[in-house]
Formats: structure tokens, sequence, C-alpha cells
């Protein structure tokens, strides 16, 4: 499906924040606190401008999972981002592996409901 126009921004953020997850799951072991940091007020003020952007549309959507799913790996991403662990193996998997799931559902799930049941034909 062609993104929306209103949603490609947010689609091209969701591609770094996959390389970020990527260059931590290829070596999980290492420390990548210089990579994470660099991406950390990006992903934060992401979060913060899909939480303002979708709050008008979630009363539209017709499964309400998807608000709950959408807040959830929001508040666990922040919790993750303020409570670092780099030098963890297990902590670098656990976040990498938790924004690569949040970003790919927002792109291959989210979006297409907020496409089909919010926004006007481009």
């Amino acid at each position: 499906m062609k993104r929306h126009p209103e949603l490609i921004d947010l689609s091209q953020e969701h591609h770094h924040a996959l390389a970020l997850c990527v260059r931590i799951l290829r070596n999980p072991e290492l420390n990548h606190a210089q990579d994470i940091e660099q991406h950390k007020a990006g992903l934060l003020e992401h979060f913060t401008q899909e939480e303002a952007r979708f709050a008008a549309y979630w009363q539209r959507l017709p499964d309400a999972g998807l608000k709950e799913r959408f807040e959830q790996d929001h508040a666990a991403l922040r919790e993750m981002l303020n409570n670092p662990r780099f030098d963890d193996p297990q902590w670098n998997l656990q976040f990498a592996q938790t924004l690569r799931d949040h970003a790919r559902f927002e792109e291959r799930v989210l979006f297409g409901q907020i496409t089909e049941h919010c926004l006007s034909e481009p």
C-alpha cells in the first residue's frame, strides 16, 4: 500500500529507527550507548508527535486494541530510553526488538487503519 502523504515523514523516521535496530541486533554484546544516545531525542520527539497527531483518530478506528498497543509500546520504549543498560546484551536485544516491532506494527497495521478510517484521499 502506498503511504498516505500525511504519514510519510513518520515512515521516514521509522526507517532510521529500523537501521539503528539492525546495528544493535548485529552485535548486542557491544555497548551501543553513543548510537542510541544520538537517536534518543529524535525518538522521544517522534513518540510525542505521533501521540498528538493520532489523538483525534483513536475514536474512529474499529479496533481499540491498536491504541492500547501503541501506548504500551511508547511507554516501554520511553522507560528503556530513560533507564538504559548499554552494557547488558539482553537489554540491547530487548530494546532493539521492541523498537523494531513497534515500527513494524505502525507501518504494517496502524498506518493502514489510520489511512482507511481517518485520512481523506490525497
